[in-house]
């Protein structure tokens, strides 16, 4: 196989894990958006909370990878409770006020200190359930665990627009998102559904952390780009649909991967310039309502 061809079936892959990773991350920017008009800018940290209790929870304390990933995504998914709490509800109060910027960077901060101090700022190896023997497709060779990164972040950012459309609660949730004062005067509690979107929201990232980890490093540092350029998806994609923020995500990290291969050195600048150039003709984004609000 030419090896030209050979670097363009694993960025593929690589494209796809990585960018897979953004969708699940920026279906978290969404799910908060459309509830209270608010995003934490701290995700990128959750992500790494998700990879370092998840570490933890297999590594240290020896648990099964099934329930190392239940316990890193319940975790993070309660700091979420107290992130709406402390960071977000009180500044919502304030209609016009953008203080949760500042708060919800705040937390990040806060959180990355608090992991350097608790796992120290050194890359942590984080072993993958499937090991490290990599499939070979002719002469590319892929590690398994990116294909499970793309068929479990996919899947379940499928499962969470199922949820959001079937599930009562997720019915709810959205019935606060189209009207939260319509949907006080039917009985749903307004504020119960803010913090759920908030949980949903850490969640995601949380499970992002600890599905990435073993094809890179869990480390206190980790959160900070795949953060940003979930953000990037969000936008590029259309923060109000979840559709177009999958495209987004998958799009951002086929193009960084792409580009990686002409020259990895300008992979980011290209593919960040390639973004600006389509949003300068589509402001909304691929997929973007015309009407979106902008924060």
């Amino acid at each position: 196989m030419d090896a030209f061809l050979v670097k363009t079936w694993q960025a593929l892959i690589s494209g796809l894990g990585i960018g897979s990773i953004y969708a699940l991350i920026a279906q978290g920017y969404y799910v908060t958006f459309i509830t209270t008009g608010a995003l934490n800018f701290g995700q990128g940290e959750f992500l790494m909370m998700g990879a370092l209790f998840g570490l933890t929870c297999y590594v240290t304390l020896g648990l099964p990878y099934a329930l190392a990933v239940a316990g890193a995504i319940i975790l993070v998914g309660l700091m979420g409770v107290g992130l709406e709490r402390v960071a977000i509800r009180p500044v919502l109060r304030h209609a016009l006020s953008l203080s949760w910027v500042l708060s919800t960077v705040a937390i990040s901060i806060i959180l990355k200190n608090a992991a350097v101090n608790i796992w120290g700022p050194e890359q942590i190896k984080f072993p993958s359930p499937f090991g490290d023997t990599v499939l070979r497709f002719g002469e590319a060779g892929i590690f398994p665990q990116e294909l499970f990164i793309i068929v479990a972040a996919i899947g379940t950012v499928l499962l969470v627009q199922v949820f959001l459309k079937r599930a009562l609660l997720g019915k709810a949730l959205m019935a606060v998102a189209h009207n939260r004062n319509a949907a006080a005067v039917m009985g749903i509690n307004v504020q119960r559904m803010v913090v759920l979107a908030f949980v949903i929201s850490s969640a995601l990232a949380g499970l992002g952390g600890i599905l990435i980890a073993p094809v890179t490093f869990a480390w206190a540092y980790m959160g900070t780009v795949p953060g940003i350029k979930a953000f990037a998806a969000a936008i590029f994609g259309g923060l109000e649909n979840p559709v177009g923020i999958l495209v987004g995500g998958l799009v951002i990290g086929l193009l960084e991967q792409f580009f990686g291969i002409i020259n990895s050195n300008l992979k980011e600048g290209v593919t960040f310039l390639v973004i600006l150039l389509i949003l300068a003709v589509r402001p909304t984004g691929l997929m973007g309502k015309k009407d979106i609000e902008k924060v």
